[in-house]
């Protein structure tokens, strides 16, 4: 079994949030504001997903800070005017040539769309990466998706497993189980942490912003350093802890985090093992497991003392048998 390093500790991880909105959609606050309210939180990168209307600019770019462009593109409902339906995140991806023109800024885009039978999402799916664009299925618990929608629809890089804004809302904001499905039914996808920020109000005692993020390890801070390395799931997500660390040495996957008060290694078909420090109480800041024969893919959950969690995109254990 070959090793692999999937985050390294001694290399430069870049904070992001995939998805927020502002007043060009349904947003209370201008993007410069949005901008400035996550700067203050020390974010690296944000892309504003407004509601169908696609953002591109450069005006809030410095040295230290860059915005994705993107959307968040939906109103795609089996029935109309109800909430069960699809959002997906949009992102442009400077790394793949495009079938057709890239959208522009500010440019709106249809809603609702209308429903043609089981095959709108995929279409919808595919007419986003035929414009150069990277697909995030988001929200999965909120809009009632069905589980074998994670399975049947192909395209999307990734799926929304926490979604803030969700959290205390309608309390539905977590969609690991959804992720895991598609694993555990042969695709290969990662994990993404988010916010769905509308408003951002910093004196706010329950913040809508800064609940959900990416971390990603990117060579460097440009639109086409941290979409290469989101591609390449170099990345973790998290709403609280730190993952550091994150590799395979000798068939044994070691990970360092933050403190926290457990890890959870979730592999399938294998269960992985659960650690905590119980006998003296103190806090795990790492954990390994060895990988057994079988096991398909493995994940891990770091979760601290007030149950925030980071997440580990998969390792893909075909990936790692020697000659590959």
């Amino acid at each position: 079994m070959k090793d692999a390093v999937y985050l390294d500790k001694s290399k430069r991880k870049y904070k992001g949030n995939l998805h927020t909105h502002t007043t060009w959609s349904d947003g209370s606050q201008e993007a410069l504001d949005v901008v400035a309210a996550f700067k203050a939180k020390g974010y690296d990168f944000i892309s504003i997903t407004d509601h169908d209307i696609f953002a591109r600019t450069a005006d809030y770019d410095t040295e230290s800070f860059i915005v994705l462009p993107g959307m968040e593109r939906g109103g795609l409902n089996l029935v109309l005017d109800e909430d069960p339906g699809y959002h997906f995140g949009v992102l442009d991806d400077p790394t793949m040539q495009s079938e057709k023109e890239r959208f522009h800024h500010l440019q709106a885009f249809e809603v609702p769309i209308p429903w043609e039978g089981p095959q709108s999402p995929q279409k919808l799916i595919d007419e986003m990466k035929a414009h150069g664009n990277l697909v995030i299925f988001n929200h999965p618990e909120w809009h009632l998706t069905r589980f074998e929608d994670m399975v049947q629809y192909d395209g999307f890089f990734a799926v929304e497993i926490y979604n803030h804004a969700t959290e205390w809302t309608p309390s539905s904001s977590y969609g690991a189980a959804y992720w895991d499905h598609a694993l555990q039914n042969g695709k290969r996808m990662f994990g993404i942490a988010a916010d769905d920020s509308h408003e951002h109000d910093q004196g706010s005692k329950i913040a809508e912003y800064g609940g959900g993020w990416v971390c990603v390890e990117a060579e460097e801070l440009t639109q086409q350093g941290i979409i290469t390395a989101l591609k390449n799931g170099q990345f973790y997500s998290s709403s609280g802890p730190e993952i550091f660390d994150y590799r395979v040495e000798n068939g044994v996957v070691h990970v360092e985090c933050s403190p926290c008060q457990y890890m959870m290694f979730k592999a399938f078909p294998l269960r992985g093992p659960f650690l905590v420090e119980r006998v003296t109480g103190e806090l795990m800041s790492s954990g390994s497991m060895k990988i057994k024969q079988g096991m398909q893919y493995i994940r891990v959950e770091c979760v601290d003392e007030k149950g925030r969690i980071a997440w580990s995109n998969p390792i893909f254990v075909a990936d790692l048998a020697e000659g590959e």
